[in-house]
């Protein structure tokens, strides 16, 4: 990964980009998700960052597992659909709490990153294991919506320059 120690990219990402990013905007979308949708997308400065948000909260929402308004918007093209908010109103139709459904995504998303390095062979199965377990043994819940990482900024748009372009269909 161009010099970067696999470990410390792995915990700054989940720290600095998951948990005061993603995890951070659930407490709004819970309460206006058409809000959280517009700043969380904003805030992901690459196009294939934004992208990749959607893509992935749209694929859930047209599973249409829950009733919920704005999901609903979100099918009709009303929305926006970030992945991080569309999460937080199937937990919030599902009667799920805030704090249960920031701590599942924040390893949801520990966990993407963490196998996408061991699938790359960064790191092994087992190594991947311990760093989910550190990093989890160190969750806090983040207040502010504050996500930053110019790091990920320059490889994400490194990354849409260059063929092939590992992971995307």
């Amino acid at each position: 990964m161009r010099g970067f120690e696999i470990r410390r990219f792995i915990r700054d990402i989940f720290f600095n980009v998951i948990m005061k990013g993603d995890v951070a905007i659930i407490e709004l979308a819970y309460e206006d998700p058409e809000e959280a949708d517009k700043i969380l997308y904003a805030s992901k400065l690459p196009k294939e960052l934004k992208e990749a948000s959607v893509n992935m909260g749209l694929s859930l929402a047209r599973l249409e597992l829950c009733d919920d308004y704005y999901i609903k918007k979100v099918n009709n093209g009303e929305g926006i659909g970030t992945y991080p908010v569309i999460i937080a109103r199937c937990c919030k139709s599902l009667g799920i709490s805030k704090d249960d459904c920031k701590a599942g995504l924040a390893y949801a998303e520990l966990s993407q990153l963490v196998f996408s390095a061991v699938r790359l062979r960064a790191i092994d199965f087992i190594e991947g294991q311990k760093i989910i377990w550190y990093l989890l043994s160190q969750y806090k819940e983040e207040k502010e919506f504050e996500p930053f990482s110019p790091v990920l900024d320059i490889l994400s748009k490194l990354h849409e320059e260059r063929e092939p372009r590992v992971f995307l269909a």
